[in-house]
């Protein structure tokens, strides 16, 4: 039989099957699709915390993407940057959605900014992971494979939140009884010092930073409706060594294990210095703490197109792969 006569059976016999599909007509093409993923469900407007003031109530929310696979999977909870100024939790939709399709529950939890003054947005992020523990089962979470990440003063707060497992200090009544432990953290051209996020930069950005009116003396000394504040961030070394996660660091004690950190900075950091992952990475290093850290040549912060790319969307979910596998 000649291969055009085998082809023109094969054909027919296709025909003659489809024909005996439900809905099938002349004219339809029929499509076979193979189930390689699962579908991604988004659980928006997600209220995990609810702060009762004299005056307000603030209810705190986070939006989830959940692999409908039904089994549990590891999770990571995102911290969005915005200079303690805003908390924008949709953002960075790129590497969230890159972290879903590879099989992570993938929380992003918005948080206090100032005027509310540290240690509220740590209090928050906290929070937020104890919410995701005592919600595991709604979420499809295995609460013993969880991960933090967070970009710019979001990286701070994932920072914060990784270093601080040991301790209850920060710690509010929702959801107290659930662990903070975190397995990995992944943090973008993030603030580890208060002290010296301006280092190198320009001249205006060195000023900026020097300021008492910078968003990091800010976040220690409070607003002053007076115009009298408590000076520049350099000024209260005390408070930005506590208020860092350098500082909880170097003061992690001895037998308290942190997680493997990932670091990722742009050379052309106009916002934060890339002196400030290189300065986390040496620490990482004299403390004896799992680390990778990459520098991205000629990128800047968190508006620069290279972040939400094909290569940095692949080295955050390997790095999560990795630290969160089975």
């Amino acid at each position: 039989m000649s291969k055009k006569k085998k082809q023109k059976e094969k054909q027919q016999k296709k025909s003659f099957r489809e024909q005996k599909l439900p809905g099938w007509m002349e004219d339809a093409e029929v499509l076979d699709i193979h189930r390689k993923a699962p579908m991604i469900r988004t659980i928006s407007e997600v209220v995990y915390s609810q702060i009762i003031g004299k005056r307000e109530a603030r209810q705190l929310r986070m939006t989830v993407l959940i692999p409908d696979t039904g089994a549990a999977k590891p999770a990571v909870l995102f911290f969005p940057g915005g200079g303690w100024l805003g908390a924008a939790k949709d953002r960075f939709a790129e590497n969230r959605w890159a972290l879903a399709e590879a099989g992570f529950v993938v929380a992003t939890a918005e948080y206090r900014t100032i005027p509310a003054g540290f240690p509220a947005q740590v209090v928050d992020g906290k929070t937020a992971l104890r919410f995701l523990r005592a919600h595991a089962a709604d979420f499809e979470i295995d609460t013993d494979r969880i991960g933090v990440m967070g970009n710019s003063a979001g990286g701070w707060l994932a920072e914060m939140v990784a270093l601080s497992t040991h301790t209850r200090e920060w710690t509010s009544a929702e959801w107290g009884d659930e662990s903070e432990a975190v397995s990995a953290c992944c943090a973008l051209h993030p603030v580890s010092n208060l002290i010296g996020i301006g280092e190198g930069l320009d001249p205006d950005a060195v000023a900026a930073h020097d300021s008492e009116s910078s968003p990091e003396a800010l976040l220690v000394n409070g607003v002053s409706f007076t115009g009298r504040g408590d000076g520049p961030i350099a000024s209260v070394p005390e408070k930005a060594e506590a208020a860092s996660p350098a500082g909880l660091l170097i003061r992690k004690p001895a037998d308290v294990k942190a997680p493997p950190f990932l670091l990722i900075h742009g050379t052309a950091d106009r916002m934060v210095s890339p002196a400030q992952s290189a300065h986390m990475a040496e620490l990482l290093k004299e403390a004896h703490v799992p680390f990778r850290y990459y520098l991205l040549e000629g990128v800047d912060h968190s508006s620069d197109p290279a972040w939400y790319q094909e290569p940095i969307c692949d080295l955050i979910v390997k790095f999560f792969e990795k630290k969160l596998g089975d």
